[in-house]
């Protein structure tokens, strides 16, 4: 049974220039991705101290009301075939990434998306009494290093010139 991530994390600059640079390739805002062969990002997600390489792969930005939304997903890379690999225990994830603006102009990026835990059944019930906060911990640090990636270009482009046409109700 899949479980929900749904974590937020407010955004400094200008509303219109983070809209703006959401809607860019990734990664030009992603730290430390690099395309691969087949189109998608290769990048580390964290839990605490530990960092697992994943393939995301992006859908083009969308809007509702006042979000912009792009499609997400990932899963781990396998770096050996070994059952104990640490790997394993990364589930995929597959969701939405969003960049709310409210009536105020302040944005908040947000991460709505499921995973399966690995491990079947067992790996259900571990999930449901501790891992469940790691894959939080996971959600809350990847949308960490979105914002700064996402602030940082924005503040060096500026606010576009209709920054409010992203504010629209």
């Amino acid at each position: 049974m899949s479980r929900e991530l749904r974590t937020f994390q407010p955004l400094e600059g200008s509303a219109g220039a983070l809209t703006a640079v959401f809607a860019t390739d990734p990664s030009a805002w992603l730290p430390e991705a690099t395309p691969d062969a087949s189109g998608a990002l290769v990048l580390p997600v964290y839990a605490g101290s530990l960092a697992r390489q994943v393939r995301a792969r992006f859908g083009q930005a969308w809007h509702v009301t006042r979000t912009s939304w792009r499609s997400v997903s990932w899963e781990p890379v396998t770096v050996t075939d070994e059952q104990t690999s640490v790997n394993r225990m990364l589930p995929a994830l597959d969701g939405e990434l969003g960049i709310h603006i409210d009536e105020a102009g302040r944005a908040t990026l947000v991460l709505d998306a499921r995973y399966l835990p690995p491990g079947g059944l067992l790996g259900a019930a571990v999930d449901a009494v501790a891992l469940h906060r790691l894959a939080r911990q996971t959600g809350q640090r990847f949308l960490q290093d979105v914002g700064v990636g996402l602030s940082r270009i924005a503040s060096q482009r500026g606010a576009p010139e209709h920054a409010d046409a992203t504010a629209r109700d």
